[in-house]
C-alpha cells in the first residue's frame, strides 16, 4: 500500500505534536506497510496495519509487548511507543491503526550458518519459557492452530478437502499434491482430540528469519512481529520454526544439519514432554496446512493469484512428504536434544 508523506504525518504529530522528523520507506510485507521514522535523533519503527482493522487484536498484541519488556530477556522486543494520550496505537485518516515502535539494531539473517541457526533455537526456546510467564485477561485474537477449521474464514475444512479431492481443471496439474493434502489432512482431523491434551501457553506463531535480527556475531538479538500472538501448544513454537528448515532445494545433509543446528539451541534452554516430542511430526504438517489454506482463502477473495496459491499447494506437498519419509529419524534428534527426562 503507498502512503503519502501527509498521511504519515498524520499519524507521527499524535505522537510528536512538538518535533519534526524524517522518514523513510521500510520494507512492507503482506499484512503491514513501514516506515523507519527519526526523530530528535532517535530511531522508531511505524506500522500501519493493512489486512484487518480489529482493535481487540492489536491491544492483545501491544499488551502483551509490554509485558515482554518488563522481563530480562537476553534479546530485545518491539514495545510500543504511547501517544500524548496514553495510547498504543492511532487510527488513520481512512481509518486503518497504526503502532510505533523503538527502532532495533540488526539484520534479518539468512539461516545458512550453524552458529545463527543455534542461536535462532536458543531464542525460541527462551521466548517461549518467558511468554509462559505472561498471562492477560483478554481473550486472544487468533485460534490455535489446531483449530485448522478457522485459518480462513472463507474456507470450511469440508470446502478446502472436497477442493483437494476434486480439484477444477486450473489446478488439475496438481492432483496429486492435491491427493497428498487431503490424505494429511484428514489424518490430522483424527488426532486433534490428543493433540488437544498437550500443554498450553502463548506462543508467538510465527517465528522465521523474517521476524529476527541478528547482529555481526551471529547471535539473534531481536524478535519482531507479534501479531499473531496467542494461546496455543507450548510445542507449536519448535513446530512453526522447523517448516522452515525442510527445504527441497537443499541436499537431504544440510537439511538435517540446519534442524539439528536449530534442536541444539532449542534443548539448551526449554526442555518438553515425550508426547510433545511425538506430535512434532504432525505439527510441522499443520503449520504447511494451515498456510496452505491461508493462501487458498486468499486466492477466494481474489487477493492471491492463481500463481501463488499453486506455490503453497506444492511446498504443503513436499513438507507433507518428506515428514511421512522422515517422521521417525526427526522424533529420534527432537528427543536426543529436548526430552524432558525429569
Amino acid at each position: 500500500m503507498v502512503h503519502n508523506n501527509k498521511y504519515i504525518d498524520e499519524i507521527l504529530v499524535q505522537y510528536f505534536p512538538a518535533s519534526s522528523w524524517v522518514t523513510r520507506v521500510g520494507q512492507s510485507g503482506v499484512n503491514n506497510t513501514t516506515r523507519f521514522v527519526l526523530v530528535d535523533h532517535e530511531q522508531y519503527v511505524l506500522r500501519v496495519y493493512e489486512t484487518h482493522q480489529d482493535v481487540d487484536k492489536v491491544k492483545y498484541e501491544h499488551a502483551i509487548l509490554v509485558a515482554l519488556a518488563e522481563m530480562p530477556l537476553p534479546f530485545s522486543i518491539s514495545k510500543p511507543i504511547q501517544t500524548t494520550n496514553g495510547k498504543t496505537f492511532v487510527r488513520t485518516g481512512d481509518g486503518k491503526i497504526a503502532g510505533l515502535f523503538r527502532y532495533l539494531d540488526g539484520v534479518n539473517p539468512a539461516l545458512d550458518v550453524a552458529a545463527k541457526i543455534h542461536s535462532f533455537g536458543r531464542t525460541a526456546a527462551l521466548l517461549s519459557a518467558s511468554l509462559a510467564q505472561v498471562h492477560i485477561q483478554q481473550r486472544p485474537a487468533y485460534r490455535p492452530y489446531y483449530e485448522i477449521e478457522s485459518t480462513h474464514p472463507r474456507c470450511s475444512l469440508q470446502d478446502v478437502l472436497s477442493f483437494c479431492k476434486n480439484p477444477p481443471k486450473e489446478f488439475s496439474e496438481l492432483r496429486t499434491d492435491l491427493l497428498v493434502i487431503h490424505e494429511q489432512l484428514n489424518s490430522f482431523i483424527e488426532q486433534v482430540p490428543a493433540i488437544r491434551q498437550l500443554p498450553h501457553q502463548l506462543v508467538h506463531g510465527d517465528m522465521n528469519a523474517s521476524n529476527i535480527l541478528v547482529n555481526q556475531d551471529d547471535i539473534v538479538t531481536a524478535v519482531l512481529d507479534f501479531e499473531f500472538v496467542t494461546n496455543d501448544l507450548r510445542v507449536m513454537e519448535l513446530a512453526v520454526c522447523l517448516s522452515d528448515f525442510i527445504q527441497p532445494s537443499e541436499e537431504a545433509t544440510t537439511t538435517w544439519a540446519n534442524i539439528h543446528s536449530f534442536l541444539s539451541g532449542y534443548g539448551q534452554s526449554l526442555k518438553l514432554t515425550e508426547a510433545e516430542i511425538e506430535a512434532v511430526p504432525t505439527l510441522i504438517q499443520l503449520r504447511s496446512l494451515d498456510v496452505f489454506i491461508h493462501f487458498f482463502g486468499r486466492y477466494l477473495d481474489q487477493v492471491s493469484s492463481l500463481d501463488i496459491v499453486k506455490e503453497y499447494i506444492q511446498k504443503c506437498a513436499i513438507r507433507c512428504n518428506w515428514i511421512m519419509d522422515n517422521k521417525n529419524k526427526l522424533i529420534t534428534l527432537c528427543t536426543d536434544n529436548m526430552l524432558d527426562v525429569k
